[in-house]
């Protein structure tokens, strides 16, 4: 009969068996970094499966301890442990990468994000583009790129997505009560489907001040007053069953 243990008695003669402790050890970092990718995984399937393998043939070492040479069992462990450490990787965020733009069909350029574009200077009486400041909440999925609404093209505009599932209806600003008034064109971009409508909605401190829905080819005038606001939110809606895309156009959108 077999028995276990940290050492074995040795038989007459021959010299003790050395305890089988690299093995275990192994299995401890596989269950390590199989738990690990359970919890950065984000909950998918492929991280989740991988994971719970790791953790059970990393168990699996750690509680029977073999009576095979150490090397060969290490090399197994050693095994688990690399692919416990690469789901682990894999399961890690990505770092942000520019999203693709279907949008960019107008004018054929990749559309830069809010954040990273410089724009020409606003017009006459007007001293920034909305853009210029950065979002303080929301945004995700709008972008500044030029846009061409009704058959006229603005350089300078601000393209929101009604794909609600993986993007933000609102984009919100901190004005500091540094500005009078917010001026822009709102309306449907000429790229987007047939059936496209949008509400299109101005907020000052949480007030409602604009609100218009409108489909393609059609444009609204934006002109609202903001002495004394704290804080400008544009949001879109799509209206009835629009398609969802990145058409809900903010044009030439200015701060005095």
């Amino acid at each position: 009969m077999r028995t276990d243990g940290i050492t074995t008695a040795p038989a007459e003669g021959t010299a003790p068996r050395p305890a089988r402790l690299l093995p275990q050890g192994v299995g401890v970092v596989a269950d390590v970094a199989a738990v690990a990718a359970l919890l950065a995984g984000g909950g998918r399937p492929i991280v989740l499966a991988a994971s719970a393998g790791a953790v059970l043939t990393g168990g699996y070492l750690l509680v029977r301890r073999l009576g095979q040479p150490v090397d060969r069992t290490a090399l197994v462990g050693l095994a688990v442990a690399v692919a416990g450490a690469a789901i682990f990787g894999y399961a890690l965020p990505a770092a942000p990468t520019p999203a693709s733009d279907p949008a960019a069909r107008d004018g054929g350029v990749a559309a830069p994000t809010t954040a990273a574009t410089s724009a020409a200077p606003p017009p006459d009486g007007a001293t920034a583009w909305l853009f210029d400041l950065p979002p303080v909440e929301g945004g995700q999925g709008w972008r500044q790129r030029a846009a061409t609404v009704s058959g006229k093209r603005y350089e300078q505009s601000v393209v929101a997505s009604t794909c609600f599932a993986t993007n933000d209806e609102t984009e919100s600003f901190n004005l500091g009560k540094r500005y009078t008034r917010f001026k822009a064109t709102v309306g449907v971009a000429d790229t987007a489907p047939n059936d496209y409508r949008t509400r299109f909605t101005v907020l000052v401190d949480g007030e409602a001040v604009f609100q218009r829905e409108l489909a393609l080819g059609n444009t609204a005038a934006v002109d609202v007053p903001l002495t004394g606001a704290l804080r400008l939110m544009l949001k879109v809606e799509s209206v009835g069953l629009t398609s969802c895309d990145d058409a809900a156009v903010w044009a030439e959108p200015a701060l005095r």
